[in-house]
């Protein structure tokens, strides 16, 4: 008995794994789904209710709208309903997937029935169930019975609107031409009544549409201005809307002002190209202020080619270029070494009286060093220079931390001397910047030499100060002076943030000090100091090193209470712990929570918790985690591929290969 119940759980999870990976693939056909489903069916464990669910969804949309039956749909749920029900139930996005695919199929009768049952089981009810209730409504232009959900069957339910219950209602009052009512719904949004859900750029955007379908131009530009005094970020959707709306009902002025707020915000050039040609195709010559947001921002992606072309359109039109277009362009010719072009540029400013400032210089040397350009940086200073233009201390800022990104700390060094000989005073930033390097390099000794300079010139060292050089006297095992550091800062009186706090917590842990790490974290905590989830995780990681697993898990079970949330961190190194001890029904139990918590594994958890299962000769759950690899385009480590065709080598494993997803089969025959 225990072997065979043994290899129907293995069935079970090799039908699950199958499923997913079809699933995700789009490769589960009608007639497939059902085959699967009868094959699960009674093997099915209370997990495999994210199969079933999987397989339902298949089904259901395998059935288009207007469909008249929904008797596949229909059967399958009800034999999951009635078979084994201690073994799985349809959960809450089980009954989902039915209410949706009823809702597609224009049966909003079923739809309702299919909610009937959440009520009947004792489900919460939530938004996303009742907002495929209402987009069948809105569908059917049941308006009115879709706003009395609203206003009063979700309060009814305890359930709170969100941002897609307002926007769906929008799209149906605006397709029915109501836009007035649907501004009012938007307003009640923003109101106290609806402030926990306010209103987002779908919103606005299906608003602003309806009132120019409408021709009422007017209340859709208004709209506009409220985006922007509510600091709702604008897409290009919204632009698009505007400016083709705008330029059809002759309001030029409007639309050009529209324009250049789009290239302002930034992020959507590809689309401000799109509409720039539309303004001018419907008449609308842009003038140097459109002209010059334009090529500035085409500058900045060091789309030059594309710039250049707009230059030349610009002053064939007749518009002049000022001082913004020429600027941005001497920038843009820069970034891609035309030099001589952009020389050419500098020269016109220069005749036109335009100087330009440090500020301007920064901003160019920023770019180069981005890219890892710094003789081009060097050369740039010196042609300023040259030029009449003095660099700031901001510029030589700049400069030092590009060399001290290269490691160059001589060079580093002697711009320090330069700056201080031009008559400019090293701040905080530049003493900084030069720690950062030394202890980065590993010269410690440096470092503190820099730092005695620095308080012998009478500038005030700052947290990130002692931050950077406490990160390197631990990181190359000077725990005496780091520790002698850390209790001048508290006698000094400094105010230390959860970050200064992680990087002595951390430097503890990785010298053996971990007894020293917990009472400190132990007295943070009964200070109410405010921790961050790294430095829980700084301190599971250690507990669990040092065999404290016990205090390891009472911290991660503490998280909640500090009102923090575990990250994927946190989660690696639980799982990694319960997988080690064989606890894997808790392994389990726990991916699953994270999964639901909205924590997605990524590529460095998958490939360890697959090492741990390895190690354990758990091959049909190494599978499982193969496929949840697959599904998410990760790779796996070569530690992991190595470890992988070692198992695999075992003539004891050998026979259960074959579990694997058929991409690793090979692995197979290359240990034959």
């Amino acid at each position: 008995m225990p072997r065979i119940a043994s290899a129907a759980r293995d069935r079970c999870l090799e039908l699950e794994r199958v499923i997913a990976g079809r699933f995700s693939s789009g490769s589960i056909g009608l007639d497939d789904a059902v085959k699967l489903f009868d094959e699960l069916l009674p093997l099915a464990r209370p997990a495999s209710v994210r199969a079933f669910n999987q397989l339902l969804t298949i089904v259901s949309r395998a059935k288009g709208r207007g469909s008249s039956t929904s008797a596949p749909v229909i059967s399958l749920f009800n034999r999951m309903a009635r078979t084994s029900p201690n073994k799985v139930s349809p959960d809450r996005c089980t009954y989902n997937i039915i209410i949706h695919s009823f809702c597609s199929m224009d049966r909003l009768d079923f739809a309702f029935a299919g909610f009937g049952l959440i009520l009947k089981k004792g489900f919460r009810v939530d938004a996303i169930v009742i907002n495929q209730l209402l987009d069948g409504l809105c569908d059917a232009k049941r308006m009115g019975e879709a706003m009395d959900i609203l206003l009063r069957r979700m309060p009814e339910f305890g359930c709170t609107p969100n941002v897609v219950t307002y926007n769906t209602l929008l799209k149906g009052f605006c397709n029915e031409k109501r836009a007035q009512e649907a501004l009012e719904l938007l307003h009640m949004m923003a109101d106290d009544g609806g402030g926990s859900c306010p209103p987002d750029v779908v919103a606005y955007n299906t608003v602003i549409n309806g009132f120019f379908r409408e021709g009422q131009v007017d209340t859709a530009y208004g709209l506009f201005h409220e985006m922007l005094d509510r600091g709702i970020l604008l897409d290009v959707v919204t632009y698009n809307t505007l400016i083709d709306g705008l330029c059809k009902a002759g309001a030029v002025s409007r639309a050009e002002g529209v324009f250049q707020e789009m290239i302002h915000k930034g992020g959507m050039i590809d689309g401000a190209m799109h509409i720039f040609d539309q303004m001018r195709q419907h008449g609308l010559c842009p003038n140097v202020v459109s002209y010059g947001a334009l090529i500035d921002a085409l500058c900045k992606l060091g789309r030059v080619d594309e710039t250049m072309l707009k230059f030349n359109q610009m002053t064939k039109e007749g518009v002049t270029p000022d001082i913004v277009v020429l600027s941005s362009l001497v920038y843009g010719l820069c970034t891609v070494d035309r030099w001589e072009m952009a020389e050419e540029l500098f020269s016109e400013m220069l005749n036109q009286g335009v100087h330009p400032n440090a500020t301007f210089v920064t901003t160019i040397m920023r770019n180069f060093w981005n890219k890892g350009r710094v003789m081009e940086v060097q050369s740039l200073v010196d042609w300023m220079v040259h030029l009449g233009v003095r660099p700031n201390v901001i510029s030589y800022n700049t400069l030092i931390d590009g060399y001290c990104l290269a490691g160059r700390m001589e060079e580093a060094m002697k711009l320090l001397d330069v700056m201080v000989s031009a008559g400019l005073e090293p701040n905080v930033v530049t003493y900084n910047t030069l720690l950062h390097g030394y202890c980065r390099a590993g010269r410690i000794d440096d470092a503190f030499r820099l730092f005695r300079e620095m308080l012998s010139n009478a500038v005030t060292p700052g947290v990130a100060t002692y931050n950077t050089i406490l990160h390197g006297l631990f990181q190359y095992g000077r725990f005496s002076e780091a520790k002698e550091l850390y209790l001048n800062m508290i006698k000094s009186g400094m105010q230390l943030d959860f970050y200064t706090y992680n990087k002595i917590l951390n430097g503890l842990c990785k010298n053996n000090s971990v007894d020293d790490a917990f009472k400190m974290f132990q007295s943070l905590c009964s200070k109410d100091f405010q921790l961050d989830i790294i430095t829980f995780n700084i301190m599971i990681d250690a507990l669990l090193k040092s065999g404290r697993k016990e205090d390891a898990m009472g911290m991660f079970t503490a998280i909640s209470a500090h009102g923090l949330v575990p990250d994927v961190v946190t989660y690696r190194l639980v799982t990694e712990n319960l997988i080690k001890e064989g606890l894997l029904e808790e392994f389990d139990n726990l991916f699953l929570a994270m999964e639901k918590s909205g924590c997605t594994p990524n590529s460095r958890m998958l490939n360890a918790i697959i090492r741990r299962l390895l190690d354990r000769g758990e091959i049909m759950r190494v599978g499982a985690y193969l496929s949840e690899i697959d599904e998410k385009n990760f790779s796996l480590e070569a530690s992991t591929t190595s470890l992988l065709l070692s198992v695999l080598s075992r003539e004891e494993y050998l026979h259960r290969a074959k579990s694997l997803p058929e991409k690793y089969h090979f692995l197979v025959d290359v240990n034959k």
